[in-house]
């Protein structure tokens, strides 16, 4: 995600630092859906001109990359708790 946005990682600071106009709408798959999320939303505002990337990786471990989606996905898609059927769904928010 860093890469496609031509995000820059300051280690100082922790984070991939990029253009505000410069994030592209990525696609992702969870199971047999796929979903997209604005770019807005995959970014915090720090200036005028200035953003950073509101999405950090994770080790795995033997599983593979993971991805906490957190508040960037939930921007995007309201997540729907079935407990009775105990399963969770995703619908595209109105905002």
């Amino acid at each position: 995600m860093a890469k496609a946005a031509s995000a820059e990682y300051r280690p100082e600071e922790d984070g991939y630092f990029l253009d505000c106009d410069s994030f592209p709408m990525p696609k992702f798959g969870i199971g047999r859906n796929t979903y997209q999320i604005e770019g807005y939303n995959f970014m915090i505002t720090l200036a005028e001109y200035k953003c950073i990337l509101a999405l950090y990786g994770m080790d795995g471990g033997s599983f593979g990359p993971s991805w906490i989606l957190g508040a960037p996905f939930m921007r995007q898609y309201c997540n729907i708790h079935d407990m009775e059927k105990k399963q969770i769904g995703f619908a595209k928010s109105l905002k």
